[in-house]
């Protein structure tokens, strides 16, 4: 059981081991819970394990940006920690997956899951899994991997806020050094011209937003729903869009940021213009309807026509 725990613990591999598990997530022969940084005491993974007849312990792990991982650990393994390890996971006797494993302790390996991949669908779905390495063949029967996985993602929602104990002696993380007087020039020039790129792609985005949603401007369909509509008939602008959105954001991160993290900030991003665009449009076309169907007023008795200069 404690090797089962570290072996939770350092699934990610940190700088530094991480606490817990805090709370339980227990699902069929799965258990785990949530894991801090050591270093910072932030919330780090949400991870469970269940260990098999053969020795091997496998674990799922998934952290704050729903990065997946597949482990698998064995006290009696000797790998060498920071190689690369071929394997191929078998699913069902019928679907084959081959991957690279990453050796991150002399009993531990990891796999990287991918949220949308092909491995974690076979993951939820199989019945049985065969993982095969070299001559060394392992089998494991995947009893309630539909319900473990949705739990930890309810664990990482629920988990946001943990706190737990920092560490004394914890190496400290390195310090990434403040970029540069060139370096900032440089990056708010590229700012400056991705702003510009993005304004353009943006313009010709809502003209055709415009033809698009003109017909159903004026429904009784939220503002919401049209946009949604109307991006569909304009999906390369507004992809387009995204793109040029993706590019801003990490430039203003100033770091590799997480790929699907920053898409869907984008995509909010570019939802939301369209809403915008379209709840303005609605609201002109309403006003100028009534300025045109506004009755005259009659002039008054005795009344001059006003002059004009």
């Amino acid at each position: 059981m404690r090797a089962a725990i570290v072996a939770l613990s350092c699934l990610l591999c940190l700088p530094a081991a991480a606490a817990g598990p805090f709370g339980k997530i227990v699902v069929g022969n799965w258990s785990g819970g949530t894991f801090t940084n050591d270093q910072t005491g932030a919330f780090s993974h949400c991870a469970v394990s269940a260990r098999y007849k053969s020795g091997v312990t496998m674990l799922t792990s998934v952290t704050s940006q729903f990065s997946w991982l597949l482990g698998f650990s064995k006290p009696e393994w000797k790998l060498r920690t920071g190689e690369t390890l071929k394997l191929r996971l078998v699913f069902d006797r019928r679907s084959t997956i081959d991957v690279t494993a990453n050796i991150k302790s002399p009993t531990l390996l990891t796999i990287a899951m991918p949220a949308q991949s092909a491995l974690i669908s076979a993951f939820r779905q199989g019945r049985y899994l065969e993982l095969v390495a070299n001559d060394a063949r392992y089998t494991f029967a995947l009893t309630s991997t539909g319900e473990m996985l949705p739990a930890l993602v309810e664990c990482v929602k629920q988990s946001a806020n943990v706190r737990g104990p920092i560490r004394p002696g914890a190496p400290a993380q390195a310090q990434t050094p403040p970029p540069t007087e060139q370096e900032r020039a440089a990056r708010a020039e590229k700012k400056a011209l991705l702003e510009k790129t993005r304004d353009l792609i943006r313009t010709k985005m809502l003209a055709c937003i415009g033809r698009e949603g003109a017909s159903m401007l004026l429904t009784d369909e939220k503002a919401e729903v049209v946009a949604r509509a109307a991006m569909l008939f304009c999906k390369g602008d507004v992809d387009a869009l995204t793109n040029a959105t993706i590019e801003i954001i990490e430039n203003e991160a100033g770091r590799p940021a997480n790929r699907s993290a920053v898409r869907d900030a984008a995509e909010k991003r570019v939802q939301e213009v369209v809403t915008a665009h379209i709840i303005r449009t609605r609201g002109e076309m309403i006003g100028k309807g009534r300025q045109q169907t506004a009755p005259a007023r009659p002039a008054e008795p005795g009344a001059r026509p006003s002059q004009s200069l």
